[in-house]
């Protein structure tokens, strides 16, 4: 698939006349899975995954390749709904590597609560004076949260008379079945209050102990190729914690979307602490949710980036005591 879309945006570039330094960058970890072309006018969509749970976040790129003189441009939904798909994130993802054929490249986060095979709806591009070019519709695996459920009308409306012995064994079995309903009640309440209060003691100066728990984890070696998952997951746990503590952002019970969105509002978390966050939680998502695989090498990063992260913010917060 990526030779095809190689070999297609080469042509593309015969066709318009530029030359072949100036296509557009490979996304090479997602996959095209829409796409739409009107001779020079190509519109392609990538997604990071086509099968999700329900409300789990599905990374889409729309790249729009054109002409500068034919003004082309990608239209998305005022009301940021795509059909049955909730638009979470849009960003602008065109960088400095994009040749001239890309017009226009974005960044979608999206998510849904149905379930079963969900349609993404065709998504367009205006150019020229009124001219549309739309993909195709895609269908994406939604797993529901809620598995087993039972239909009512699968059983018989008419049922035998009731012998006395039939009656004595409904009577055993409504009042096991209280029972047992009552223990899952306890048990459920359980939970409940254990989440509620799962909270760690606020240490009394969260850079410090930000960095003795990194320092802690560093000195446990480098990892096997069957921990770094584990190892990813702590060294994200460790930021998400000292941002809770040093912030007041309830980050460990957040998802990646309104953990940065919450980071955002706080000007000490500059655009450079912002980046390294993002990328530490999204390759967590990938490794956690995507099937993604992270390497020793990967954990060794982010290890330096979340102390780097914890640093910037720290001298920030200084910086701004001292104003």
């Amino acid at each position: 698939m990526r030779t095809a879309t190689l070999t297609g945006m080469i042509g593309l570039c015969l066709l318009s006349g530029c030359d072949q330094g100036e296509h557009a960058v490979v996304t090479d970890d997602l996959e095209v899975v829409a796409s739409a072309r009107r001779d020079a006018i190509r519109l392609e969509i990538q997604a990071d995954r086509t099968t999700a749970e329900a409300g789990e976040p599905i990374e889409l790129i729309v790249t729009l390749e054109a002409p500068p003189g034919e003004q082309a441009r990608i239209v998305l939904p005022e009301d940021e709904q795509l059909g049955e798909f909730e638009i979470l994130r849009i960003e602008d993802a065109r960088d400095g590597a994009s040749g001239l054929m890309v017009a226009q490249r974005q960044r979608l986060l999206i998510s849904t609560l149905a379930s079963g095979e969900v349609d993404l709806p065709p998504v367009e591009a205006h150019f020229g004076t009124d001219s549309v070019l739309a993909t195709d519709p895609t269908i994406f695996t939604i797993a529901s949260l809620i598995e087993g459920e039972f239909d009512p009308t699968d059983f018989a409306d008419i049922r035998p008379p009731v012998t006395d012995l039939e009656e004595e064994t409904l009577s055993t079995f409504v009042l096991v079945a209280i029972g047992a309903g009552s223990l899952l009640v306890i048990g459920l309440l359980a939970i409940a209050f254990t989440i509620m209060f799962r909270r760690k003691i606020r240490p009394r100066i969260p850079h410090e102990w930000a960095f003795a728990e990194l320092d802690r984890i560093e000195a446990g070696g480098p990892p096997r190729e069957d921990e770094t998952t584990d190892r990813f997951e702590r060294i994200e746990g460790v930021l998400r914690w000292y941002i809770a503590f040093q912030f007041d952002i309830d980050a460990p019970d957040r998802t990646s979307n309104e953990l940065l969105d919450a980071v955002v509002a706080d000007e000490v978390i500059d655009a450079d602490a912002r980046v390294m966050l993002e990328r530490i939680v999204r390759q967590g998502d990938r490794a956690k949710f995507a099937g993604g695989h992270v390497t020793a090498e990967d954990c060794t990063t982010a290890l330096g980036n979340a102390r780097t992260f914890v640093e910037q913010t720290m001298t920030n917060l200084e910086q701004e005591e001292v104003a």
